[in-house]
């Protein structure tokens, strides 16, 4: 009986060692695949350490007999020494394996778990420098589950979720979140020192980690949608602003009776409140873009800021913002006979929204009621910055961002979300006030355009474009590049006129 009773408990000893030696090996497994940054240096100043104690032992030894240490002691020294590497690798790990309980007790707390009863296993996190944490998981839950559960999983881990998607395999979670320390401002007046240095560069509010601006220059057409009262128009003229004061040529269209651009605007550029006027415009515009892709391709230039620096002249940047898009371009209920112009307008804004990207000429459109009739497929595609705010319908918030991400917002006038390529970030909008913003002291000089007027001496010729005999669309489609000469040589100079 008693001799049973002993091999029960060796049993379970040999079991315990088992289990022991099993999670060492699972933490130094854990360790190495955490191994990277910062963490590799004691990693390697324990291997230079067991590197140490292996070739020169006998001289420690003498040492340590010296100091009068007992033999054991210097033994079990001796293996820790050989050993450190490891010990480091399971340190690591075992911090891990810490992690993947508390996870598993958080996750089992709000019952986040696979129909088979698992629990999403933690794999890892790296922090990033601006206080982002990005989280690994391994799971069986899909994606969608993931999100769904989002606000719960954010309120037991006390967080703020940024995203959440797939890294290569479905199994294989990664969650982008910051700590709930981290607060976005419910509202933020506008500043002057809030303006970019750089050309094209324009700041439109808070994130919950920094300033969210975007680059022209890079990124040319801005998309703001939101309901009534959101703060969208007050986004525009906020862009609308910054562009001004970079003297960038300004055209409002406004079917509102000039309501959201006041007379005070009037100042910085012209207000346009019939559509006649409006196709007249664009048309200008879309001309304006094909004679500086043919400027540019002659010169040998990627972009605007490329030909200004390499030419030292004054070609200025164009903002063209519509505060409501849908009243330009919604042909519900007109008349057949006056639908030419409706789709004269569509026309112009696509060309523009597809080609003007390097010759900055820059689309700034908002829309209240998002509508797939209004918002066409090729202009929504070619506008790369989506900005929007609340909506209560998913199809809104579908149209814009592709995702039914809007209508979880809060209301709160001025918060928005920032789509850019496949980043949401939530933010608050800078609260732009024409009456104590509007700065009449400000001198703007803007700079000059090429379909207005202008002549090229070059070889005794004169040169004018673009051809009026042509229609738009086949100016477009025809340009023959070669027959604008820019090639100057160094005695020869551009002469530049602008009729105001």
């Amino acid at each position: 009986m008693a001799q049973s009773s002993l091999d029960r408990q060796l049993d379970m000893a040999m079991g315990n060692l088992v289990v022991i030696i099993g999670k060492v090996l699972k933490s130094v497994w854990y360790g190495c695949k955490k191994l990277r940054g910062r963490k590799i240096i004691p990693f390697m100043l324990c291997i230079i350490l067991a590197v140490i104690g292996w070739t020169r032992w006998g001289h420690i030894a003498s040492v340590l007999d010296v100091l009068e240490m007992p033999g054991w002691m210097q033994k079990i020294l001796y293996i820790l020494i050989l050993l450190s590497p490891a010990i480091d690798l399971a340190l690591l790990g075992s911090v891990i394996t810490r992690k993947q309980m508390e996870f598993y007790r958080k996750f089992e707390e709000i019952g986040f778990k696979e129909k088979t009863g698992k629990y999403p296993l933690y794999l890892g996190e790296v922090e990033e420098p601006d206080g982002r944490i990005c989280y690994t998981f391994r799971s069986n839950i899909s994606i969608g589950e993931w999100k769904k559960r989002a606000v719960q999983i954010e309120t037991v881990l006390d967080c703020t979720i940024l995203r959440i998607e797939n890294k290569g395999s479905k199994r294989i979670i990664q969650m982008l979140a910051v700590s709930s320390e981290y607060k976005i401002p419910d509202k933020l007046l506008w500043e002057e020192g809030y303006l970019s240095n750089e050309d094209g560069v324009c700041v439109i509010g808070q994130g919950m980690l920094s300033q969210i601006s975007f680059n022209l220059n890079r990124t040319p057409h801005v998309l703001a949608a939101g309901e009534t009262g959101s703060g969208k128009s007050v986004i525009l003229r906020c862009c609308l602003w910054q562009l001004i004061r970079q003297n960038a040529r300004v055209y409002m269209i406004d079917f509102k009776g000039g309501v959201e651009f006041g007379l005070d605007y009037e100042r910085y550029g012209e207000v346009i409140t019939d559509r006649e006027r409006a196709a007249e415009v664009l048309e200008m515009l879309v001309k304006e873009n094909t004679a500086r892709l043919a400027l540019f391709r002659q010169l040998r230039v990627k972009n605007l800021p490329e030909y200004n620096k390499k030419t030292g002249k004054n070609l200025c940047r164009i903002g063209v913002f519509c505060d409501e898009i849908a009243e330009m371009l919604d042909k519900k209920g007109v008349p057949t006979k006056e639908r030419e112009i409706y789709e004269r307008l569509e026309g112009y804004i696509s060309t523009l929204a597809r080609l003007s990207r390097a010759t900055g000429i820059n689309l700034f459109l908002g829309v209240q009621r998002p509508d797939a009739n209004v918002l066409t497929g090729q202009i929504k595609n070619n506008i790369p910055i989506r900005i929007c705010g609340r909506f209560a319908d998913k199809s809104a918030s579908e149209i814009v961002l592709n995702s039914t991400a809007a209508i979880n917002l809060p209301d709160i006038k001025g918060r928005f979300l920032y789509l850019q390529g496949n980043e949401l970030i939530e933010f608050q909008a800078y609260y732009f006030d024409d009456e104590t913003m509007l700065d009449e002291s400000v001198e703007v000089s803007p700079g000059n355009m090429l379909t207005e007027s202008y002549t090229v001496n070059h070889h005794e010729e004169e040169i004018k474009v673009p051809s009026k005999s042509k229609s738009v669309t086949e100016e477009i489609k025809q340009v023959n590049y070669e027959e604008y000469d820019f090639n100057f040589g160094e005695d020869e100079e551009i002469e530049w006129s602008v009729d105001k």
